[in-house]
């Protein structure tokens, strides 16, 4: 089976990249800088490209059994159009090339989360609105496919190793710290792409 991972050269993407591999999977990994992917393997191909460039998406889809996004805009928190824009070209690329499996990352920060801390409540959410925001429009994108799509929110993102003691809720947040590690994350959308349990979902990840 192979994997077509944009945003591959991310944090999260890396993760995403090295764990799918580990996981026996081939994986294509699509970036605007594919050097920066950081690994090698005999089953990954790297592929370079901007995802709102529609004629780029579309011939990375070809050959693929699914597609995980991990596109994320780092600390740039302008106005931006990369996941609702970035959405509708895979979802586009998808339908062509007849591949129905889209398992994406948003953020927690697209609904309300009582255990928020105050300072993300007052400060952080105002700082990230456009980029939640877009996320928001890009989920809108996904509601309205009829893709075999998992939304998969998280919390703030910790750097470090797989913890396991994640916690999974189906249209809402989950766990009380308002964290959960990329590496468990990654570890939750390469499971999903295949268990397929929550297909047309939107899922809470966090301890």
């Amino acid at each position: 089976m192979k994997v077509l991972v944009f945003g591959a050269s991310g944090p999260t993407g890396r993760e995403v990249v090295a764990q799918a591999l580990d996981a026996g999977y081939e994986v294509r990994a699509f970036a605007r800088r594919p050097a920066a992917v950081g690994a090698w393997s005999p089953r990954l191909e790297l592929v370079q490209g901007d995802v709102l460039e529609w004629g780029q998406v579309g011939p990375a889809m070809r050959g693929v059994d699914a597609v995980i996004s991990a596109l994320g805009t780092g600390k740039d928190f302008g106005e931006t159009n990369l996941y609702s824009d970035g959405f509708a070209a895979i979802l586009w690329a998808m339908a062509e090339a007849r591949v129905r499996r889209f398992v994406c990352v948003t953020s927690a920060g697209t609904i309300e989360d009582p255990n928020e801390p105050l300072w993300y409540r007052t400060v952080g959410r105002w700082m990230a609105r456009h980029v939640y925001a877009d996320q928001r429009r890009a989920e809108e994108r996904l509601h309205a496919s009829d893709s075999d799509w998992t939304i998969v929110r998280p919390p703030r993102l910790l750097d470090g190793p797989k913890r396991g003691d994640y916690k999974i809720v189906k249209d809402g947040p989950a766990g009380k710290s308002y964290e959960v590690s990329r590496a468990d994350l990654a570890e939750f959308m390469v499971a999903e792409m295949m268990a397929m349990k929550y297909v047309q979902a939107a899922v809470g990840i966090g301890y």
